[in-house]
């Protein structure tokens, strides 16, 4: 070892030997305090750089999150996926149309109209339940229709018609001081933009041509019209008659008759004894046998009206193949505690020929220029039709034709008009109300057949489409491995208790 090397190696084994001052203890827990700053540093940057990637990723998962909610398969119908903003349109288009229809009566009910989702529909189904299910059945009938159409080479321009529906969203939007979006999204979907639902919409208006045009290949001829008739003439035929009611005066307060300890209520009111009633009846029944007497003569007249609009306690008496003129009778209604006193005048059939008239109706006051327009094109019926689609706001398809009108489904003098001896094919005329802002410029095509004809030739093809359309979705099966739609668990449910009830039944007792 040279001499440098030994001088080095004792300093070292001095150094080690030594003992350590405060200072060298100080500065070794110094240099170890920056070593673990430096290992947390390094941990923070790390677990700060997770932290924000988590961050991120959520805040960017709403975009993800929203695609996949509109895009999923809520329902598989006849091979069809069903999205989330295809079934919401369906199902509120359902629900909007039953509420504009029943909406109005459901208080009756002790149902919250605003929450009315949640309600009772039936015994087992709420009303979400029901517009789900009718919502899946709208949504058969589309895609089988479509696919039917397709079939045939059925075309049809609705360019037309998805712009009436433009406009008339807009204006509902303007009219209840929202925007456009905030009515699609409160009206037909959380999910609905007026760019989602357009393929949706332009579907809808394609296929309800193709549906009102296939009804239309199934009306009846005449023979089949007047088979229906002698089949149901108690349906169609009219009937005048006669009418006196007379109700039984039913206590207000205990009578001798009284049940014992019987009492007017704190409202007022007062539940008459069944000895009580029955005086009553007696002494009502009493009158209306004097009433039958003069009935022919003092009874109020009703006449051309149907079965269905009697009141159906002496709609049978009515009815009745041997009634002739003047028979009368006297009806006790122990519903209402009443007797109806009736005087027979006749039964027919109604022969009143009715009118064919091509209509267009539009928002604006533009009756008079839209008759000069037609005057200018050779008032000719093929002109008039043509106007009709570029004016009408409520083109049925059929050129505005409206067949077996009677004059009173028509505003203003436009029915005195229709129905005047001179009227003859090409005339036209035109009515703007004012209460509602509508003009309608009518075309008349000519006198028709009496008003029963059309209901029963309605009917029927009503009657063809139905089992057409039964046909076309029956093999249709609804695929939900999810669960979305809860009514088809409860049906199932509700029919394995019906089966299990039927074979207890079915079951002999030892």
């Amino acid at each position: 070892m040279s001499d440098k090397k030994e001088s080095a190696a004792k300093a070292e084994e001095s150094k080690k030997g030594s003992a350590k001052t405060h200072y060298d203890k100080k500065m070794e827990q110094r240099a170890r305090d920056r070593k673990r700053e430096k290992r947390e540093q390094r941990a923070w940057k790390i677990a700060g750089v997770v932290i924000l990637a988590a961050i991120c990723a959520f805040i960017l998962s709403f975009p993800v999150r929203k695609y996949l909610a509109i895009h999923e398969t809520v329902c598989t119908i006849g091979g069809h996926n069903v999205s989330r903003v295809e079934f919401d349109y369906n199902y509120n288009m359902i629900k909007n149309a039953y509420m504009n229809s029943y909406g109005q009566y459901l208080s009756y009910y002790g149902m919250d109209s605003a929450n009315i989702e949640n309600e009772m529909y039936d015994g087992s189904l709420t009303f979400r339940d029901y517009f789900e299910k009718e919502a899946v059945e709208r949504i058969k009938q589309t895609v089988a229709l479509k696919e039917e159409l397709e079939r045939e080479g059925f075309t049809a321009d609705i360019t037309s018609d998805y712009q009436d529906y433009v406009d008339t969203m807009k204006e509902s939007a303007d009219a209840a001081g929202i925007s456009i979006g905030e009515l699609y999204t409160q009206s037909l979907g959380i999910y609905a933009t007026p760019r989602r639902l357009e393929p949706f919409v332009r579907e809808s208006l394609l296929v309800s041509r193709f549906t009102d045009s296939k009804q239309d290949s199934f009306a009846p001829d005449d023979a089949a019209i007047d088979a229906r008739y002698a089949e149901d003439a108690d349906e169609y035929d009219l009937f005048d008659y006669r009418l006196t009611r007379i109700d039984a005066e039913l206590p207000t307060a205990p009578t001798e008759l009284a049940d014992e300890g019987a009492a007017v209520a704190e409202d007022g009111s007062y539940t008459p004894s069944e000895a009580e009633t029955e005086a009553a009846m007696k002494e009502a029944r009493e009158l209306a046998d004097a009433a039958e007497a003069k009935v022919m003569q003092d009874g109020d007249l009703h006449e051309g009206e149907t079965s269905a609009s009697v009141v159906y306690q002496i709609r049978n008496w009515l009815l009745d193949s041997s009634r002739k003129n003047g028979d009368t009778t006297v009806v006790e209604s122990d519903t209402i505690n009443c007797y109806y006193v009736v005087g027979f005048i006749g039964r027919y059939v109604d022969d009143k020929e009715t009118v064919s008239l091509r209509i267009i109706s539009t928002s604006e006051d533009n009756g008079a220029a839209i008759v000069s327009e037609y005057n200018a094109a050779g008032s000719t019926e093929a002109a008039f039709i043509d106007l009709v689609g570029k004016y009408s706001d409520s083109d049925n398809g059929k050129g505005g034709l409206y067949e077996g009108l009677s004059g009173a489904e028509l505003p203003g003098d436009v029915g005195t008009w229709m129905r005047d001896s001179a009227r003859k094919m090409g005339d036209v005329t035109y009515y703007y109300d004012e209460s509602i802002s509508l003009t309608y410029v009518c075309y008349y095509v000519g006198g028709g057949k009496p008003s029963w004809y059309y209901t029963i030739k309605n009917l029927i093809a009503s009657e063809t489409m139905e089992d057409y359309l039964s046909g076309l979705t029956a093999d249709m099966t609804v695929a939900d491995p999810k669960g979305n739609l809860e009514y088809i668990a409860l049906e199932a449910a509700s029919l394995q208790l019906q089966e299990s009830v039927e074979n207890v039944a079915a079951t002999p007792a030892e």
